[in-house]
C-alpha cells in the first residue's frame, strides 16, 4: 500500500516547516503506541473512550501520511495536500464527539440531534474513504454497499433478502454512538491486543534482533540443494513469527533472500515465488499469527493459546511443502547451495549479544500466554523483556565496548522510539482495515443476511460436507483476493464458517479451515500482494512469478482438508492419534508435492505422477484401511524410483 513505502524514497527537497510536521506525526505514532502500552499494564480505559482513540487515529492518521508522502513524491499539489489534512483532522473530530458525548449515547433514552446524526455519517464516510486509501477498493465498496442495503433496502428489495426498516437514530446507534459497528470488537481486539504485538514486532526489528533470524536459517539449510531458496523459507517462518504479515515478510526477507538467489543464478521468477509463498505463511506460525488469529480467539471465545496449540501442526505441513517443493525442483535444475563462505558462524547468532534479545523476549511471551495471563499483558512483558535485555547485553558487546554504555543505551534509545514511530504507522492500516469490516460484519448480523448467504451455501452443498469445503475455500480466496488476510477471514468467518459447523466441523477446525485460505489468497492470482511485491524485488514478471509460485504450493492448497479429515494435526486427540495424523499427512504432502513438480530422482513420467497423487488421495481419507493401501503404496513408487531414477540433479536452470 502507500502507506508501506518509505517516505523518505526521494531526494526531493522539501520545506523546513513539513519536515516539522513529519516529525511531529512521527512523535503522534510514539505517543499512541505508548499509551497503549500503559493501557495493557495498568488497564484500558471505558470502551467509548478506547476504541475511538483506536479508530479515530487510524483513519485521521490515514489522510495525514497521505499528504505526507503526497508532498515528498510531488504527486498531489498543495490544495489537495490541504484537503488530507483537514480530513484528517475531522476523523479525530467525529470520533472525540463520541468520547465527549459517551455518557449521554449510553443513556437508552437518549435524543439524536442533527449534530449526532451528521458525526455518525461523516464517520462512516471517513472510514470507508480512508481503507480506500490504505488497502484498496474492494473492502471499502463492498462496506459502502452494505450499508445502503442496511438503510435502504426495506423500501428496495423484496422477498426474503429484505430487511427490516430502519430509522435515522438506529442507523447512528448501530454504527456509531454505542460499542457496536465502528466502536465494536473489532476496534476493542485492536485496541486491546493487536496494537502490543505490532509493536513487538516493530521493536525486534528496529533493535536489530531478528537479524539472527537470517543468519539460523542460513546455518540450517544454506548448505542443502536449492539452500538459499531453503533459507527464504525458514527465515521468513521465523520472521512472520514476530509480523504476521505477509507483505512485511516478503519485503523484509525478500531484500536480502531474492538478490541471494538472483546472484547465484536461480530464475528470477523462482525466486519471486519462493519468497512470496514462504511469506504468506507467517500470519499463521505461532506464537504470534497476527491480528486474525486474535479475532478468531475472539470469535470462539477460547484462549488464545488454544489457537497457538492448533495451528502448529498446519503451519509445519505448510513449511513442509514449501521445503519439498524447493528441494524437489532444486534438484531437478540443479540449483546451488549456499558458498561455504558465506555461511555463517555459529557465534553469529548464539552469541549472549545477539540471542539474548530476540530468544528471551519470545520465551517470555509464551510463557505468560501459557500460564494464563491476558495476550496484552504477555505482549507488554516480552516488550519489557526486550528492552531490559537490549540494555543489558549491549554495553558488552564487541562494538559496545568501543562506544561505551551510555552511547549504547542512547542509540537504543532511538531504536527504541523508531520502533515506536513504524508500529504507528503500520497500525494506520490495521485500524482503519478493523473499522471497515467491523460494518460489514454488523450489517451482516443486524440484518441476518450473513445467516442467509450461510443457508444458501448449505443448500448448495447439498449438505455434503467436502463440497461445502470446496465453496468455503473459494469464497475465502476471493474476498480475499485485494484485501488484506485479516479482513479475509473476518468476511468469510462471518459468511461460511457458520454452513461448516452446520455440517459438524468443531468451530475452532472450521475457522482454521477459511483462515488457512484467506492467507493463500495472497499468492492466488489474479490479485495477490504477496506475488506482486515479490515480483518486484525480483524484478520479474507477474504472471511467471505467480505460476511459479502455484507450482510451488500445489501441496499447500490441501492441507486444510488433511487437517479437516484428520484431526490429530489440530493437536486434537491423545498422543498416538497426533503423531499417526501428522506422519500421514506429512507422507500425504510429499505424494502430493511429487506429483505436481514431476521429479524425484530424475523425471516423474505422467503416470508416474498420477500414481503419486492417487496415493496422496488415499491418505487423505482418515480410515485404517485408506491408511494401510495409500502408505503401501507410496511405499512402492518411492522403491520403484530408488531403484530406476536418476541419483544426479540436472544442469542448472
Amino acid at each position: 500500500t502507500a502507506l508501506g513505502e518509505n517516505m523518505t524514497q526521494t531526494s526531493t527537497a522539501i520545506p523546513n516547516w513539513e519536515r516539522r510536521g513529519e516529525q511531529a506525526l512521527g512523535v503522534l505514532f510514539a505517543a499512541f503506541v505508548a499509551l497503549h502500552f500503559y493501557n495493557a499494564l495498568f488497564g484500558q480505559f471505558e470502551p467509548l473512550v478506547q476504541r475511538p482513540i483506536f479508530v479515530g487515529f487510524g483513519i485521521g492518521c490515514a489522510f495525514f501520511l497521505y499528504a505526507a508522502r503526497a508532498s515528498r513524491t510531488g504527486a498531489r499539489s498543495g490544495i489537495e495536500r490541504a484537503v488530507d489534512i483537514m480530513l484528517g483532522l475531522l476523523a479525530f473530530a467525529v470520533c472525540l464527539y463520541v468520547i465527549v458525548n459517551r455518557d449521554r449515547f449510553s443513556d437508552i433514552m437518549v435524543r439524536y440531534g442533527p449534530l449526532d446524526k451528521a458525526a455518525g455519517l461523516l464517520a462512516v464516510l471517513l472510514t470507508l474513504e480512508a481503507a480506500r486509501r490504505v488497502i484498496g477498493w474492494f473492502l471499502p465498496l463492498l462496506a459502502l454497499c452494505t450499508v445502503i442495503y442496511f438503510y435502504f433496502g426495506h423500501d428496495l428489495i423484496e422477498g426474503a433478502w429484505r430487511p427490516p426498516r430502519v430509522s435515522a437514530r438506529t442507523a447512528v446507534e448501530t454504527f456509531y454512538s454505542s460499542t457496536t459497528g465502528l466502536f465494536g470488537y473489532l476496534a476493542d481486539i485492536g485496541a486491546r491486543v493487536i496494537v502490543i504485538y505490532v509493536l513487538l514486532g516493530a521493536l525486534l526489528l528496529s533493535t536489530g534482533s531478528t537479524d539472527s533470524f537470517m543468519k539460523m536459517a542460513t546455518w540450517i539449510a544454506g548448505r542443502s540443494y536449492g539452500g538459499p531458496a531453503k533459507v527464504c523459507a525458514l527465515s521468513s517462518a521465523m520472521f512472520g513469527t514476530v509480523t504476521g504479515s505477509a507483505v512485511a515478510n516478503v519485503m523484509a526477507t525478500g531484500s536480502i533472500t531474492i538478490p541471494t538467489m538472483k546472484r547465484l543464478r536461480y530464475p528470477p521468477a523462482f525466486a519471486g515465488a519462493v519468497e512470496a509463498v514462504a511469506s504468506s505463511a507467517g500470519q499463521l506460525t505461532p506464537p504470534v499469527m497476527g491480528a486474525a488469529a486474535f479475532i478468531m480467539a475472539e470469535f470462539l471465545a477460547i484462549p488464545y493459546t488454544d489457537i497457538v496449540i492448533a495451528a502448529i501442526g498446519p503451519a509445519f505441513l505448510y513449511y513442509l511443502a514449501v521445503w519439498f517443493g524447493v528441494d524437489l525442483y532444486a534438484r531437478r535444475t540443479g540449483l546451488q547451495p549456499t558458498p561455504r563462505s558465506e555461511m555463517p558462524e555459529p557465534a553469529e547468532f548464539l552469541a549472549p549479544d545477539k540471542s539474548i534479545p530476540l530468544f528471551l523476549p519470545i520465551a517470555a511471551m509464551v510463557y505468560f500466554l501459557f500460564n494464563g495471563y491476558t495476550p496484552s499483558y504477555a505482549g507488554a512483558g516480552a516488550i519489557i523483556v526486550l528492552v531490559v535485555a537490549c540494555g543489558l547485553v549491549r554495553p558488552f558487546a564487541r562494538d559496545g565496548k568501543k562506544q561505551g554504555v551510555l552511547a549504547c543505551w542512547a542509540k537504543l534509545a532511538r531504536d527504541i522510539y523508531e520502533g515506536m514511530v513504524e508500529a504507528g504507522r503500520a497500525l494506520v492500516m490495521i485500524a482503519a482495515l478493523l473499522a471497515c469490516a467491523a460494518i460489514v460484519v454488523k450489517v451482516l448480523t443486524a440484518t441476518g443476511a450473513g445467516v442467509k448467504v450461510s443457508n444458501l451455501l448449505f443448500s448448495v452443498s447439498g449438505q455434503g460436507l467436502i463440497v461445502a469445503l470446496l465453496l468455503a475455500a473459494v469464497l475465502a480466496i476471493l474476498l480475499g483476493m485485494d484485501v488484506p488476510t485479516t479482513a479475509s477471514y473476518v468476511l468469510a468467518a462471518a459468511i461460511a464458517a457458520p454452513s461448516l459447523v452446520r455440517l459438524g466441523l468443531p468451530e475452532l477446525t472450521a475457522h482454521l479451515f477459511v483462515f488457512y485460505y484467506a492467507i493463500l489468497s495472497a499468492i492466488t492470482p489474479p490479485v495477490c500482494a504477496s506475488v506482486y511485491a515479490a515480483a518486484a524485488l525480483a524484478g520479474a514478471n507477474f504472471w511467471r512469478v505467480a505460476g511459479r509460485a502455484l507450482m510451488l504450493a500445489g501441496a499447500i492448497y490441501v492441507v486444510p482438508f488433511l487437517f479437516v479429515f484428520r484431526p490429530g494435526i489440530l493437536a486434537q486427540g491423545g498422543t498416538g492419534q497426533i503423531l499417526m495424523d501428522m506422519g500421514v499427512a506429512s507422507a500425504a504432502v510429499f505424494a502430493v508435492s511429487v506429483g505436481t513438480s514431476g521429479w524425484f530422482r530424475g523425471k516423474v513420467p505422467v503416470i508416474g505422477r498420477l500414481l503419486f497423487l492417487s496415493a496422496a488421495a488415499l491418505l487423505f481419507y482418515a480410515a485404517p484401511a485408506a491408511d494401510i493401501i495409500g502408505g503401501l503404496a507410496l511405499a512402492g513408487l518411492l522403491a520403484w524410483r530408488f531403484l530406476h531414477g536418476a541419483p544426479q540433479p540436472g544442469r542448472a536452470g
